[in-house]
């Protein structure tokens, strides 16, 4: 009986060793495989559009990653909200409109693993959806506790919005009684129309410093880098697992923001100078960004791995 009690208790220890590292090692991977799709998709000419509501979206399709900085969240998001798809990511709940059409974007995620940071959201919170056809960006305007036969909170309303849905209290021992809603409202979405990405380039170009020696490093740096060019308000993925994020170049310095992963940790710029690297280590390597160009609405720099 001894041995019989000791070895029931292994095999329990060990199946929930597996259920909390299984999700983990499953975000993991699927960053790394949605950064690679983006890669290939990255370059194409032409501008795909998110299927309308009602689309048809594979079962447990991968749908896109939602990020919310401040809280360093970030997970992986597949179609569809029953139990296998939640075990391993956050699920969009079908029916609601997919990221980029117009209506009500809804996600559901669980209070014990990908969505627990979402006991700490602030009002005013940017939440960030990057999908196959651009990035979108949402600012938290309220939160709310109710039943969960109050599907009211998915109905659409006059603005594009997004709805994030967990189990509630967060700390709860059983089957959560209610559930806890984040509302977020859109207020910007790329790619951008090429008209607008020749303004942006345009503006850098006259951004750039001429004639000037200290340039030098970073023009001959850029073959052997990953150059990019980034709107304020927007963001892109630079290599696999790593995103950059602009929210302000006044005063000719950069302010934004890098995600990491698998180190899931947020790295913040603050009044980042031009040609001044800024050193960062993700997965044990070390990274650089410099910016070499900064422009009213845009900064230019490069990624050096």
């Amino acid at each position: 009986m001894e041995r019989f009690f000791l070895l029931a208790g292994i095999l329990a220890v060990a199946l929930a060793l597996v259920e909390m590292l299984l999700p983990v090692a499953w975000q993991i991977w699927a960053n790394r495989e949605f950064d690679r799709r983006m890669s290939e998709r990255r370059g194409a000419p032409e501008v795909r559009r998110q299927p309308e509501i009602g689309a048809e979206i594979p079962k447990d399709g991968l749908i896109g990653r939602l990020i919310i900085p401040r809280l360093s969240l970030s997970a992986i998001v597949r179609e569809g909200i029953n139990s296998a798809t939640l075990s391993l990511a956050a699920g969009h709940i079908p029916g609601t409109a997919l990221p980029g059409a117009r209506g009500n974007t809804a996600v559901a995620g669980h209070r014990d693993t990908l969505f627990r940071g979402l006991k700490d959201v602030q009002p005013g919170d940017i939440i960030e959806f990057e999908t196959f056809n651009g990035s979108l960006k949402y600012r938290v305007r309220s939160t709310e506790v109710v039943k969960p036969t109050d599907i009211g909170v998915l109905q659409s309303g006059r603005e594009n919005e997004l709805t994030l849905v967990t189990c509630f209290p967060f700390y709860y021992i059983g089957s959560a009684p209610d559930r806890f809603i984040v509302k977020a409202s859109q207020f910007s979405a790329s790619p951008m129309t090429p008209e607008v990405w020749a303004q942006v380039s345009k503006q850098n170009a006259e951004a750039a410093p001429r004639g000037n020696e200290e340039a030098a490093p970073a023009r001959a740096s850029a073959p052997k880098a990953v150059s990019f060019t980034i709107p304020v308000h927007h963001s892109r993925v630079l290599a696999p697992g790593i995103s950059l994020g602009i929210t302000d170049t006044g005063d000719g310095r950069v302010n934004g923001w890098m995600w990491l992963m698998p180190d899931r940790r947020t790295v913040w710029l603050r009044d980042q100078n031009v040609h001044d690297p800024l050193v960062f280590y993700n997965a044990g390597k070390r990274h650089e960004v410099t910016i070499t160009a900064v422009a009213r609405e845009a900064a230019s720099g490069y990624l050096s791995q």
